[in-house]
């Protein structure tokens, strides 16, 4: 018999943050859970929400315990039903990858990720479980990026992050039937859609560089034109005729 499997997806349990881009774990879960029946039953030992899916040998789990402390429950969880860590798939947002982006890989560090570092912490540094990283950004950086994540996407994004939330469940999915490797290899540099921000600066960059190229013609058609302050050639040549 294969190996059990678990799919955790972080976020924060509220229900004031259920659409923030902090939350994509647990929106991502919740369709797996949708797409194969599953019922999430709240389990206070592992400090998680969870389902159970016995045709796919898998658990999917949300912690309750808020994003900072997300390992608390993952190792519990592990350790509960004894999962190995190559079988475990977390999957969270990444605000250094635009919205529409999405990438599979094996170990690494946390990159920032709050819920990352926590499950790091837990299992004593030990990578070798597998992630789904969901961009969310593009990164506004600094003290603005801690509000950006708990905020909802654009009104003009919505509809490509619930193409993204498809996707990655996806994503998930290949990873529980053909394993991390060939996940990576489909799903990898896939770009499902450009955010509104992006394609703002796209269309910022694109005006800039017409607006430079115009200057630039016109530069170089003003150094084609004669001086008004010196005769032209013709002129001088007339002035200097002998009679």
């Amino acid at each position: 018999m294969a190996a059990r499997k678990l799919i955790v997806g972080l976020g924060n349990p509220e229900g004031r943050y259920a659409n923030t881009r902090h939350n994509v774990g647990f929106r991502v879960v919740d369709l797996l859970g949708t797409i194969n029946g599953a019922q999430f039953k709240s389990v206070s030992k592992q400090q998680a929400l969870m389902a159970i899916l016995p045709a796919e040998n898998l658990i999917l789990a949300k912690p309750t315990t808020y994003m900072n402390k997300s390992g608390e429950a993952v190792q519990a969880i592990l350790h509960y039903f004894d999962i190995a860590r190559e079988d475990l798939l977390v999957v969270h947002d990444d605000v250094a990858m635009p919205l529409g982006r999405l990438r599979l890989q094996r170990g690494g560090g946390a990159g920032g990720q709050h819920g990352v570092e926590s499950i790091l912490e837990h299992l004593s540094g030990d990578d070798r479980f597998h992630r789904l990283k969901v961009g969310v950004g593009p990164d506004p950086g600094g003290h603005v990026r801690a509000n950006y994540v708990l905020s909802s996407v654009r009104p003009e994004d919505f509809e490509l992050s619930e193409k993204v939330i498809g996707v990655s469940a996806d994503a998930a999915m290949s990873w529980l039937k053909s394993g991390i490797q060939q996940a990576m290899n489909v799903f990898n540099g896939m770009t499902i859609g450009v955010p509104y921000e992006l394609k703002e600066l796209v269309e910022k960059q694109e005006r800039e560089k017409k607006e430079r190229e115009e200057a630039r013609r016109k530069r170089l058609e003003e150094e084609k034109r004669p001086d008004p302050e010196l005769p032209d050639e013709k002129k001088r040549s007339d002035d200097n005729a002998v009679e």
